[in-house]
This record gives C-alpha cells, sequence and structure tokens, in this order.
C-alpha cells in the first residue's frame, strides 16, 4: 500500500493520493482555493506545488477585512 498526502483543515483530515497539486486536492474536497493558505510540511507553499507521498498539507483560512477608510 502506497503512502498518502494528510491533508489537515482545522479539525478535519483527509488522506489523499499524492502526485496532485494542492489546488486540485482542494477542488476535490470541494473547497475554494482562493480562500486558502497552504502549507506543505511546516512550509508554506503556492497551490500549485504536487505532494508527494509522505507530505502533510495544512489548509489555513485566508482572513480578510479591516476597517473603513475615513
Amino acid at each position: 500500500m502506497s503512502e498518502k498526502v494528510l491533508v489537515t483543515l482545522r479539525k478535519q483530515k483527509w488522506e489523499v493520493e499524492p502526485g496532485k497539486t494542492a489546488r486540485k486536492i482542494m477542488q476535490e474536497l470541494d473547497l475554494n482555493p482562493e480562500n486558502f493558505l497552504t502549507i506543505r510540511n511546516g512550509e508554506l507553499v503556492d497551490d500549485s506545488v504536487k505532494l508527494q507521498a509522505g507530505d502533510t498539507l495544512k489548509l489555513v483560512a485566508v482572513i480578510s477585512g479591516g476597517a473603513h477608510a475615513a
């Protein structure tokens, strides 16, 4: 049995096949890639990076907002 990629988002976890980009994995999980930062093995990476067997991918929701300009 081949090693998987472990994907985490808050308390949710998935094991997925390696060889796909982070963007493709998010799309397959019905997540909008524009709403998340991707952290592979503890390092912030672009969502176009291909994931390898044994990688961990942490998805962090992007929060935006701010005060109105006066």
